[in-house]
């Protein structure tokens, strides 16, 4: 079912028809952070530019980013759709390399520009993506 999702969320929906690949890469152009300070979320940080790339292995429900200290995300569930008037999502529930619990969300926003959020307790942060195969 996650599988099925994935590819519907970011395969057909934003990406026009195509055939459902087992491993999408995706290009981050763009992050932004907000983090817990004194007890409250701080605001979304001003965008930076980034050149990361990003694989969606469907078959194995990991995504990988390569930044810097790449980051390898194993979901574990799906969990129920946030409200979003300004596009759609979808959430799951995932562990990190450091067996770290959080939160992804893949994001379209109805402009078409493609999101993924990366939510843990205590920070979170957003990349502005784009499919690159």
């Amino acid at each position: 079912m996650k599988k099925f999702i994935l590819v519907i969320m970011f395969g057909l929906l934003h990406f026009g028809v195509a055939q459902a690949q087992q491993i999408q890469w995706y290009k981050a152009t763009e992050i932004s952070y907000k983090y817990i300070y004194n007890g409250k979320w701080t605001n979304w940080s001003d965008w930076e530019k980034v050149n990361i790339n990003i694989k969606m292995d469907i078959t194995n429900d990991i995504v990988v980013i390569y930044s810097n200290e790449p980051q390898v995300y194993k979901i574990i569930k799906q969990l129920p759709s946030p409200y979003d008037s300004t596009g759609s999502q979808i959430k799951f529930q995932m562990i990190d390399q450091d067996a770290d619990i959080g939160n992804i969300r893949l994001r379209v926003e109805n402009n078409g520009n493609s999101q993924i959020y990366i939510d843990f307790a205590d920070i979170s942060w957003v990349y502005n993506v784009r499919r690159i195969r």
